[in-house]
């Protein structure tokens, strides 16, 4: 039966404490926001470079790929006409 007893004078002394101490806590509490939002902010730049990284090199990879198929088409047209010279 005292356990309860305990515990409330526990949580009460603990109330007392965040009660006198609430603006020190808006402060720590306020810069932990500021961090996170840096922190976020910072995230989402490096994704969006990211995603830009990878659209570009997805579109270099594709002009390389239609250069090697122009290429091998007329390298293709060319030993035809050469064949069809001889």
């Amino acid at each position: 039966m005292a356990l309860p007893f305990i515990l409330g004078l526990a949580v009460g002394a603990g109330a007392i404490v965040a009660y006198n101490k609430s603006d020190k806590l808006k402060k720590v509490a306020g810069s932990f926001l500021n961090k996170s939002k840096d922190v976020a902010n910072n995230s989402l730049e490096k994704g969006k470079e990211t995603v830009d990284e990878v659209k570009q090199t997805i579109n270099a990879t594709a002009e390389c790929i239609k250069e090697k198929k122009e290429k091998a088409a007329l390298e293709e047209k060319q030993e035809k006409i050469k064949k069809v010279e001889e």
